[in-house]
């Protein structure tokens, strides 16, 4: 039996993906893979067994990509398997950031032992916590991934004008949004005027501080940010400035920070977006079928640093090899394969943005001479035979 180590806790529902051929370990000397939320291992060091890295959940900031492509690690996530969760958190700050409900409950809670004055208290200080409704006012939605979309057909169902950008977006995300939501062709022209904005981009170098005093300026005043995307896609300190000015209304993030923290105005979650059991057991399932399908079969489904690549089974043995740049060197390839004495009846290469891969079906079994054969090859980070 296979083992995969687990560098958090995993939700049991992978050993239905795994079975009797994968156990899921707390500690092992030569694990296939490794299954990993939120641990940070960019001072991790895998052991040489390791095949892949299955992040139950999309975000990848945690894993050293790039380091572990060269090194021929495939790097899967699990996009979309936690969206529903995300959409659901992102609605209930809508509602938050428009209205002063969190305020109002936690003056609520201070009339306890009151008694018959509780009533009449309420009624005199409700005012207090007035207000505004979400139905009828422009949101902007900023990126059209698996949870963007959703935010955005969830907002058009209540009600809401939906703006959205997106940097490409392709006919199967067009199909998949509600027709009420209008697609613009960049940025500055989605946040203008908007009551709402709600952010659903990757962090890059081109979305950094994207929230910052010129784009808050676009906005109408009053309106409020929704960020369950990535803490460092806003300027906190044009934030702040914008909340005691009255520009913001509100500010909900749902990854805190010390600058964030006992701020009027800015409501910190504590990164909640996809902490639900549901959320969870979808991801680790998720997971769990990229990293099984990827070591019995050699297929790159949802990798982060290699491309994907699928081919259905034929021969009497695959060939995996993974390369640590752009040229796949097939040539170079099939003649180490022949010169093992075997023949390649089907195969499939793909490139990616720094890697590439293929997988390459033979009419017989080899050994390992052909697996060292294959490594000696200029660019190639791993090879092996399943």
């Amino acid at each position: 039996m296979k083992e995969v180590l687990r560098l958090n806790p995993i939700s049991p529902l992978v050993d239905s993906v795994f079975g009797d051929k994968f156990k899921l370990v707390a500690e092992s000397d030569a694990p296939v893979g490794i299954m990993v939320r939120s641990f940070k291992m960019h001072d991790y060091e895998p052991a040489k067994s390791v095949l892949c890295v299955g992040r139950a959940g999309a975000g990848v900031n945690n894993i050293p990509c790039d380091k572990y492509g060269e090194q021929g690690i495939v790097v899967f996530n699990a996009p979309g398997a936690n969206a529903n969760a995300v959409k659901e958190l992102v609605l209930l700050s809508l509602l938050l950031s428009g209205r002063k409900i969190i305020e109002g409950v936690q003056w609520t809670q201070s009339l306890k032992g009151k008694g018959d004055e509780v009533g009449p208290a309420v009624e005199k200080g409700k005012k207090d916590f007035v207000g505004g409704e979400i139905f009828g006012k422009k949101i902007g939605i900023y990126g059209l991934g698996a949870i963007g979309r959703l935010v955005a057909n969830a907002c058009a169902a209540l009600g809401m004008n939906v703006v959205a950008y997106n940097r490409t977006v392709r006919e199967e995300i067009a199909k998949e949004l509600d027709p009420r939501v209008k697609i613009v062709n960049s940025f500055e022209e989605m946040i203008e005027g908007c009551d709402f904005v709600s952010l659903h981009v990757a962090l890059k170098d081109n979305t950094r501080g994207c929230i910052n005093a010129e784009t808050i300026a676009k906005l109408n005043d009053g309106a409020s940010i929704i960020n369950a995307a990535r803490g460092e896609l806003v300027n906190v300190e044009d934030v702040k400035a914008a909340l005691a000015s009255g520009k913001l209304n509100r500010y909900v993030v749902d990854f805190p920070s010390d600058d964030v923290l006992g701020v009027d105005g800015i409501i910190p979650i504590p990164h909640l977006g996809a902490s639900t059991p549901e959320a969870e057991d979808n991801c680790a399932v998720m997971a769990g079928k990229e990293l099984v399908d990827f070591v019995e079969n050699g297929n790159i489904v949802n990798s982060v640093n290699y491309p994907s690549v699928s081919l259905e089974r034929s021969g009497a043995q695959r060939v995996v090899v993974l390369f640590n740049k752009v040229d796949c060197a097939c040539d170079a390839i099939k003649a180490a394969i022949e010169n093992a004495g075997v023949k390649v009846v089907n195969s499939v290469c793909a490139k990616g943005k720094a890697t590439a891969a293929a997988l390459l079906d033979i009419d017989k079994a080899a050994d390992e001479s052909l697996v060292a054969a294959l490594e000696a090859i200029d660019g190639v980070a791993k090879a092996r035979l399943c």
